[in-house]
């Protein structure tokens, strides 16, 4: 069934004339406008609904992991600032327990110079074996490292490079 509207449009077509582009699209228009009107107003509310509610749940799952990564944050930062607070204690032998100095003899072997009480014992360490290779008569004293940690290290690079120039 074709309506009244339609029967106007069809009917200059019917009789050989063709309507105008602008008629045709005012008329267009004009038939189209009213539908236009609801489609929008129903659908900025729905959106609108929509849109709140996936912002809130957005900014709330947001939110819950920004707090969660505060609290790992946090939980990391306590753990390093107890470690270094209490990781030096003296347990085992009462404090007269400690290590003098140390040096490497191979990818996994050290030598360890451990001094207990008044005694200093040099100790031979590879995975899985710890022995004792001399006990000191004679204490060797310890030098502070803390005043001058990279003094070593500077001073034997810099023979290294007087070698290589000599030669």
């Amino acid at each position: 069934m074709i309506s009244m509207s339609n029967r106007r449009l069809l009917a200059p077509i019917r009789a050989g004339r063709l309507p105008t582009r602008s008629i045709m699209r005012t008329k267009f228009l004009m038939w189209l406008t009213p539908m236009l009107a609801v489609i929008p107003a129903a659908s900025a509310v729905a959106a609108t609904k929509a849109t709140m509610t996936v912002s809130r749940t957005v900014a709330a799952s947001l939110f819950q992991i920004l707090l969660g990564l505060i609290l790992v944050l946090l939980v990391i930062a306590a753990a390093a600032w107890l470690l270094r607070r209490f990781g030096h204690l003296q347990s085992g032998a009462g404090g007269s327990l400690r290590i003098v100095g140390g040096l490497s003899l191979g990818p996994r072997e050290r030598a360890v110079l451990i001094q207990v009480g008044e005694r200093q014992l040099l100790l031979g360490v590879a995975p899985g074996r710890v022995q004792m290779l001399h006990i000191l008569d004679r204490a060797i004293p310890s030098t502070p490292q803390a005043a001058a940690p990279g003094q070593g290290f500077a001073a034997r690079l810099a023979s290294v490079l007087k070698q290589e120039k000599r030669s």
